[in-house]
């Protein structure tokens, strides 16, 4: 098995493809790289390791398979969480490799070790927490990984190349009709809000989207939640919300059927926001611990990123190791997370200045 670099196979029957990290962003970010080595590589059987969600994203049309291992469906145990602050990540990127293809039980010919690019090529202390005003020099992951690609495996990216796209599938674009006409959703006014994430330090409080709810109902839009179907966070704006609030839960082909449909799309930083992006919908992301120049949405010509103007200090600046390897916590505040300091009216403001009609307010 080549690992990358020191002897690439000339034309490799078996690759397998390692995500830099198994997020649902990460793999809508992974899409125009896997048509990029599919392309290198033609006839190659090629895998890339993902959790079963991807198969939700993962164009019919694409000759990349899904395979998920087994401890992906599982979580850490106190031993493997223990480990995690000792051993550096770039160790445990290296000992990834060998761990999936046994796992795989197979041969394979190639295998492209996406999470080791990302360790030796981001520069994480200098750029994943953002500054305000900006810092410039920050490369988007997908850019650092394109790069890197460019070079192990001579071949080359264009930038038009590199846009992440979802392929919305049929069924899921017939049952997004369906649901639109049944719900008494209007083309042009419904936005989507997407105030769910599976880590605390990036999610805005539940009266700022509460906030949102009303205002654009009473400009006229028709805002849409999306989420899973138990959550503390939807259950607490739809406690602090003065009109309804919608909520939808369904799959994420679906999820992207309906996010297509949608005028703007409003999020955290989050996979469900990639989609939006993926989608060709604009997009306006909420951002506080990480940047959107690095982890953001990577089609920054549909949309923008608003950093929370918080002050951040000497705790600051290992904000991107504790947020990645240690613990979901904010070392510079008791409470709360530094996105708490994006103001609710500045989002709005945001939000109308890229909707496509600025609707009068309604009664």
């Amino acid at each position: 098995m080549t690992q990358l670099k020191t002897a690439v196979v000339a034309a490799p029957e078996k690759i397998l493809v390692l995500p830099f990290a198994d997020g649902i962003g990460d793999f809508v970010n992974m899409q125009p790289l896997l048509a990029a080595i599919a392309r290198r590589f033609p006839g190659a059987d090629i895998s890339v390791a993902a959790s079963s969600y991807a198969n939700y994203l993962n164009s019919p049309s694409n000759p990349v398979k899904i395979v998920t291992p087994s401890w992906f469906n599982k979580e850490p145990g106190p031993v493997a969480q223990t480990l995690r602050h000792f051993i550096p990540q770039s160790v445990l990127a290296r000992l990834a490799g060998p761990l999936f293809k046994r796992e795989m039980g197979g041969d394979v010919d190639l295998l492209v070790n996406t999470i080791l690019l990302w360790e030796k090529n981001m520069d994480f202390p200098r750029y994943w927490t953002p500054q305000t005003p900006p810092r410039p020099g920050a490369v988007h992951t997908l850019d650092c990984l394109a790069n890197a690609l460019e070079e192990e495996l001579d071949l080359v990216i264009p930038v038009e190349e590199r846009y992440p796209h979802v392929e919305i599938r049929p069924d899921a674009r017939a049952w997004a009709d369906a649901y639109m006409l049944e719900n008494d959703l209007q083309e042009g006014k419904v936005v989507a809000l997407i105030p769910e994430s599976n880590m605390l330090i990036k999610k805005w409080p539940a009266a700022s989207w509460a906030y949102l709810n009303d205002k654009l109902q009473e400009r006229g839009f028709q805002p849409l939640f999306f989420g899973p179907p138990k959550s503390e966070q939807l259950d607490a704006i739809e406690q602090k919300a003065r009109r309804p609030v919608r909520r939808v839960a369904t799959t994420l082909d679906k999820v992207a059927a309906l996010l297509e449909q949608s005028s703007l799309a409003i999020g955290v930083d989050t996979g469900l926001l990639h989609i939006a992006a993926a989608v060709g919908t604009h997009w306006l992301g909420i951002f506080g611990p990480t940047n959107p120049d690095v982890t953001g949405p990577y089609d920054h010509r549909i949309g923008r990123g608003l950093v929370a103007p918080f002050p951040r200090g000497e705790s600051c600046r290992t904000c991107w190791k504790s947020f990645k390897y240690e613990d979901d916590k904010c070392h510079s505040l008791e409470l709360g997370a530094c996105t708490d300091f994006l103001d609710r009216r500045s989002v709005l403001i945001a939000a109308c200045d890229m909707l496509p009609v600025a609707l009068p307010p309604q009664p």
